[in-house]
């Protein structure tokens, strides 16, 4: 059977050869009702577009951007090559960029050089869902879908996993373990941070809050240089951590200062890296995000975009799972089990 062509699409839906070259490769010049003819057309002719033939024809292969705050953070490596598979897959390529937390001057003059560029889609976690900057370049014609991070106005779309409710097993599985004084290291406003404040919050336990200035490996070498400096009567007996990285450094912090794992300290990481089954100094207990598949989401979902303008926008929550690991297990002290909020 002859491979059907865009000839034999044409002339199902009723258009030009151009109109379904355009509804291919430029969809924005194409009216809604037009690309949907279009696209019955093509199924019922079984037409399949080669990608790599239509990169040649419009002077190049299609480009998604993809920002995030920290490649040294395995979560976000295993983000990108969800995002890399999944746009592969589909005949475009990726193009990865690294800002930093807190870092705004920095993702800023990155959002102005990647505006001139004119890319056919943006992912992006940025370091703020409100920058200006992020609706310039969708007014560019470039659609924007954002990364772990909430949209609250739901104005563009957005790839997660439910922080809030990660923060909130985290938490109770500390608790249900009988500790009743947590620490949270990290930053004070993240959604982990809100979570576990629920959830201590319903037992009438108390939660310390340990700030770190960043999201790495050296920020929890300081929280547990701060946690065991801590007089042993005001010490939490757990620590839920931000993320893997965060974990793992207070680990080491607090093991080097003479504290045991779990019996004198249980600690939580968050991601469920690598780093919590394999390379941390015990089994971490971690909550568990899908990155690859999360970055395979967000790469379909800005697709979607480019190829139908105007959608609407949507909101793709993963549900987080705890996996239980070494780093954890029932308070020892009786005294600690009975400290107040």
């Amino acid at each position: 059977m002859a491979r059907a062509t865009i000839r034999d699409v044409a002339r199902v839906a009723g258009v030009s050869d151009g109109t379904v070259s355009n509804t291919l490769n430029r969809p924005h010049l194409v009216n809604a009702e037009t690309r949907e003819r279009v696209q019955q057309a093509m199924a019922a002719v079984g037409y399949v577009p080669n990608a790599a033939a239509r990169a040649l024809r419009v002077g190049r292969s299609r480009t998604i951007g993809l920002v995030v705050l920290d490649f040294g953070n395995p979560f976000f490596a295993e983000v990108a090559a969800g995002a890399e598979q999944a746009a592969t897959d589909a005949g475009a390529d990726v193009a990865l960029f690294n800002t930093g937390i807190g870092r705004h001057a920095r993702e800023s003059r990155l959002l102005h050089r990647l505006a001139e560029r004119r890319l056919d889609g943006l992912i992006i976690t940025p370091n703020d869902v409100d920058d200006p900057l992020l609706a310039v370049i969708e007014e560019r014609g470039t659609p924007v879908v954002v990364l772990a991070r909430e949209v609250p106005s739901r104005r563009r779309s957005a790839v997660r996993s439910d922080d809030v409710l990660g923060g909130e097993l985290a938490a109770r599985h500390l608790l249900e373990n009988g500790h009743r004084h947590l620490a949270y290291a990290g930053w004070r406003h993240d959604e982990r941070y809100i979570g576990a404040v629920h959830a201590t919050g319903a037992a009438g336990a108390r939660l310390t809050w340990i700030g770190t200035a960043s999201d790495g490996f050296a920020d929890g070498l300081a929280a547990g240089e701060r946690l065991t400096a801590l007089p042993a009567e005001d010490r939490p007996s757990a620590v839920f951590c931000a993320n893997d990285l965060i974990a793992t450094g207070l680990v080491q912090s607090v093991t080097h200062r003479g504290l045991r794992i779990p019996s004198d300290l249980a600690v939580v990481g968050f991601d469920d890296t690598e780093l919590a089954s394999a390379a941390c100094a015990v089994g971490l207990t971690s909550v568990h995000q899908p990155a690859a598949e999360i970055g395979r989401a967000a790469v379909r979902l800005v697709l979607d975009e480019m190829n139908n303008p105007g959608r609407v926008a949507q909101d793709v929550v993963f549900a987080p799972e705890l996996v239980v690991r070494e780093s954890t297990g029932p308070i020892v002290s009786a005294s600690r089990g009975t400290t107040s909020a």
